[in-house]
């Protein structure tokens, strides 16, 4: 009889850490260059599977902060192409060569990946050349890619866990997405970088995560710099970003690729946010990981 209920123990705990997914925010920045904040990263764990969503600067950098090596990632998913986006692509890359990828490296992305990636490996081709010889002698079958541009309404399905793309309005880039990722208990949403959207409301409703851009600047800034203005356009600002909150109501939001445009600090950004909204938010820092499960458990990678 105890046997018989330790192995119900043990049956319905693997079946709880089965569904867990593990959100790591690896770059919760900007392009602005910063030792606290790298550019937009973000690492999804479900089961034995790593997704990466992104590539920003110093990605490979988080990774190996968070115990995971280059050659464990397998699958990349980009929102679009800005260079804050993908920057550290050509590090997992060429990194993950070195250290010894054993199947080609899967990348999803918009119109226009295809050339990125074919335009890197031959940015690299010296390298390539020098290191498929002796004394490295590297595989150069490490290097393969499998590039699949993605869609609204794009679908990725994989050991329970499945990854649906949508539009968001980013422009000028006329390709640019959000993605939800969800297996049969718990849901997560990206955003990508977006201004307010219906879409993105759409897809976050019942959500457990929503992870959202977030984009500040006072009035005062906004009326004396034209530039400013314009940024803050192709982003969602702190109400609009409330709004989206209330109406969607996710369990929990964290606000990443965090832009302060008028040196606002994280706690005044998410003060005006908190006045329009009541539920729970949060503002990303690099290494902040989330277990998405029953209780939602939030801590940081430790740094090594």
């Amino acid at each position: 009889m105890r046997k018989f209920i330790f192995l119900l123990l043990f049956i319905v705990s693997s079946e709880i850490y089965a569904n867990i997914i593990k959100v790591t925010i690896l770059g919760s920045g900007t392009p602005r260059v910063s030792f606290e904040r790298f550019s937009q990263s973000i690492l999804i764990e479900h089961k034995e599977d790593k997704y990466l969503f992104d590539a920003g600067r110093g990605a490979l950098i988080r990774l190996y902060q968070s115990n995971v090596l280059p050659n464990e990632i397998k699958n990349i998913f980009f929102t679009h192409l800005h260079s804050d986006h993908v920057l550290g692509f050509s590090d997992i890359l060429m990194t993950g060569w070195v250290y010894h990828r054993d199947s080609p490296l899967k990348i999803y992305g918009p119109e226009g990946t295809q050339n990125f990636v074919d335009s890197m490996l031959k940015a690299y081709q010296d390298d390539i050349n020098v290191r498929s010889q002796a004394p490295e002698n590297l595989d150069i079958a490490g290097l393969q890619t499998n590039v699949k541009t993605i869609y609204d309404g794009f679908s990725y399905q994989n050991n329970g866990l499945t990854i649906e793309s949508f539009a968001v309005k980013h422009e000028p880039f006329t390709h640019a997405f959000g993605f939800k990722i969800y297996n049969s208990k718990y849901c997560i949403v990206i955003s990508g970088d977006t201004t307010y959207s219906d879409t993105v409301i759409k897809k976050a409703k019942g959500c457990d995560l929503l992870v959202h851009e977030i984009a500040h600047a006072s009035e005062h800034t906004l009326k004396k710099y034209p530039k400013a203005k314009g940024v803050i356009s192709y982003h969602t600002n702190a109400v609009e970003v409330a709004d989206i909150i209330n109406k969607s109501r996710p369990r929990l939001t964290i606000l990443n690729h965090v832009l302060s445009l008028d040196g606002s600090s994280d706690d005044e950004i998410l003060n005006i946010i908190k006045q329009n909204t009541k539920h729970d938010v949060l503002i990303a820092n690099d290494l902040m990981t989330i277990d998405i499960k029953d209780d939602i458990y939030i801590y940081k990678q430790k740094n090594l």
